[in-house]
């Protein structure tokens, strides 16, 4: 039966025959039949049953058969636990015995090339993947080293191009062009230097940051903030917000009437983008300022009105409306057009506001429903004495987008 024989999931390393494992060297000696695909051809050179990885699809079905008379073998670059073909194997082929034999990466190759460690760099890739430009600038702002996978759309220049536009035109670069093949080239220098040379697609990057920041804490406090004459959520209400938006790593968020960003700068610290949208101008300029100050590149601001920005953002996980005045009823029903799933959270300080927010995310669009009301008091000190000063209290609502239909 098929499942008595076994498929090699083989790494070739960077393609040089001279990193090639012994181990994997046996495993496609001794499989009934390979598969590679066509720049992998010379290091299977001599087998009498060689399947051309052209076709996804195709390869597989031939693989199937092949397995049903003996071990098979499929050779991927690489290592096969970093940025390979693994899972979409398994994926294809369930109820099979798979045995993963790793090989030398270009991660490795590239730095060993440079004189660097890997074991704290952080691994990305734009290798026909989309990968949002704020992430890497986030990695590259508070680690030392990243290691960056590219392809024709994102080479080494475009990275380079990011890297000085984002401020980090100093950053020392290393380039691994074609690394395992005779033609490969390694290069070295500034990322502004190298954004204006030319690259072969199959590149990899290593970024290395002396200057890297390091990450503020999260929940920062009131005096972390530039401060204007724009209104600014105080910073206990600010933490039971965040608490309240259940962010993830992956979230993308929308602060709607952001004022000086406070909200949005705690949210960006926890999550993967933040859209601000203010009206004032001068409180959008706050915004910018204090991403700018806690060294965030994954807040973007909107100089806007709510309803005139909403159609133009990505869509989101959660949605922070701190100020609408009185667009309050036409944002809730844009966002619940957008489908469910989609965590609203409202802080409201007047009366009126309560009121309608209790309507509004209590009606059929919504579910899960909820409100708190946080009412802080902190120390004052009046001639020699210290008494609690109350501030206003804020209600602070949660509710989702429903499905279609709602409740």
């Amino acid at each position: 039966m098929s499942e008595m024989n076994k498929l090699f999931v083989c790494g070739a390393g960077t393609g040089d025959p001279a990193q090639v494992t012994p181990e994997v060297s046996a495993a496609i000696e001794g499989a009934r039949a390979v598969a590679c695909a066509p720049r992998h051809l010379h290091l299977v050179r001599g087998h009498a049953n060689i399947i051309e990885m052209t076709d996804f699809k195709e390869c597989f079905a031939k693989l199937r058969k092949e397995l049903a008379l003996g071990d098979a073998a499929v050779v991927v670059s690489g290592d096969t636990g970093l940025y390979s073909l693994l899972p979409l194997i398994q994926k294809n082929f369930p109820g099979h015995e798979i045995a993963a034999l790793p090989g030398i990466s270009s991660l490795q190759a590239l730095c060993a090339r440079a004189c660097e460690t890997w074991q704290d760099a952080v691994i990305l890739s734009g290798h026909g993947r989309h990968i949002e430009a704020e992430r890497i600038l986030a990695a590259v702002e508070h680690n030392r080293s990243v290691v960056f996978f590219c392809d024709a759309s994102h080479d080494p220049a475009w990275l380079c191009r990011l890297l000085s536009e984002g401020g980090f035109s100093d950053a020392e670069v290393f380039v691994g062009e074609r690394l395992g093949a005779e033609e490969e080239v390694f290069s070295r220098g500034c990322a502004s230097f190298l954004a204006e040379c030319l690259f072969d697609p199959l590149s990899i990057v290593l970024v290395i940051n002396e200057d890297f920041t390091k990450k503020t804490p999260p929940l920062p406090h009131d005096e972390d903030f530039i401060r204007g004459a724009a209104p600014m959520t105080r910073e206990e209400v600010r933490a039971v917000i965040i608490e309240k938006m259940r962010l993830s790593p992956e979230s993308v968020v929308w602060d709607i009437g952001a004022g000086t960003g406070s909200v949005s700068i705690a949210a960006a610290q926890l999550c993967r983008k933040v859209c601000a949208v203010e009206a004032n101008s001068e409180a959008a300029e706050l915004i910018r300022q204090n991403a700018q100050k806690f060294r965030l590149h994954n807040v973007t601001v909107t100089e806007s009105t709510a309803l005139a920005a909403l159609s133009s953002l990505p869509r989101p996980d959660v949605v922070f409306i701190g100020g609408s005045g009185s667009e309050l009823a036409a944002i809730l029903e844009q966002i619940a057009a957008l489908g469910g799933g989609i965590r609203v959270v409202v802080s409201a300080v007047a009366l009126k506001t309560v009121a309608a927010c209790t309507e509004l995310l209590s009606a059929s669009a919504f579910e899960n429903f909820d409100g708190a009301q946080v009412a802080v008091s902190r120390i004052k000190t009046v001639g020699n004495t210290k008494i609690w000063s109350a501030q206003n209290p804020v209600v602070i609502f949660t509710a989702e987008t429903a499905a279609e239909g709602g409740n």
